[in-house]
């Protein structure tokens, strides 16, 4: 991570950018609006596999159960987050917050795994590059005379 709180490759961290309005129910704010439903949220870019399989793993869930959030369900739906079983109210009163940690969780933990499969990627090389001159050093000591 940078200073700016970049990942390492210049992508930026993934977040929230908005609600998608026109996706909530549209009975919400009458006396016959839900008390639970999903609330599409916008990602500010496109979500990678390892991201999509964190915020849908078994991780998350217990993140969101142990925070007081046990039937919140998150799904990655191509840039949006789908908020499951929930509402505007309780997005507001911490939820939202609650989120925000988990995506920054899940951007450090996608990034220090990519680092650490960067690092062995290199490492075998450096092995391989040392095993390719040791075998060049016996053949060039062999002599057919």
């Amino acid at each position: 991570m940078t200073a700016y709180g970049e990942l390492a490759t210049g992508e930026q961290p993934l977040r929230l950018a908005s609600i998608l309005t026109s996706a909530l129910p549209a009975l919400l704010g009458t006396s016959q609006a839900p008390t639970q439903y999903t609330v599409p949220a916008v990602f500010s870019r496109q979500v990678s596999v390892p991201e999509k399989t964190a915020i849908e793993g078994p991780e998350t869930v217990r993140r969101l159960t142990e925070r007081g959030y046990p039937q919140v369900t998150l799904q990655v739906s191509d840039r949006r987050l789908l908020i499951g079983r929930t509402s505007l109210e309780q997005l507001e009163d911490g939820l939202a917050h609650e989120i925000a940690l988990m995506l920054t969780d899940v951007g450090r933990a996608v990034a220090r795994e990519r680092d650490e499969r960067a690092a062995a990627a290199t490492a075998r090389q450096s092995v391989e590059a040392d095993r390719a001159v040791d075998v060049q050093r016996s053949v060039d000591r062999i002599v057919f005379e």
